[in-house]
């Protein structure tokens, strides 16, 4: 080929590749995101499931909710927005999950990140005569 015919070839590759480019780094910054904002939300449910393992009584899910919440706005309030905790449980589980919206890198890119954590209810449980069980009912 002729130098004439290959004159500005590289500039036209760089201009057409330059935005795919920049796309694909901004992917990679937008997933790195995510997957932050789901550790974010796990240790958030983490430490709003120890709190509802823990109590035996009362308000446990409202404490452990606010655990929650207050856990993610400690560590990342720009990571999880709209942030929201939820508690649940039964008679020997409590758990607790966190959910929200991991920060936007890419404009037209919205993720939404949900984690959960818990695990058996701390409490004393008397291995003979009468005590309770985790559930504040009396044994049998």
């Amino acid at each position: 080929m002729d130098k004439q015919t290959d004159r500005g070839a590289s500039t036209l590759e760089l201009a057409l590749l330059t935005p795919i480019l920049l796309l694909v780094i901004l992917l990679v910054i937008q997933f790195a995101m995510v997957f932050h904002a789901r550790h974010v939300a796990l240790a958030a449910a983490q430490s709003g499931a120890r709190v509802a393992r823990e109590q035996s009584a009362g308000n446990w899910k409202g404490t452990s909710e606010a655990k929650a919440r207050e856990y993610v706005q400690q560590i990342g309030p720009e990571l999880l927005s709209g942030a929201a905790a939820s508690a649940g449980g039964d008679q020997d589980q409590r758990w607790v999950t966190v959910t929200g919206t991991a920060v936007r890198v890419v404009p037209f890119l919205s993720f939404h990140v949900s984690q959960r954590s818990g695990g058996p209810i701390e409490c004393y449980r008397p291995d003979v005569g009468t005590g309770t069980t985790c559930g504040d009912q009396p044994q049998p």
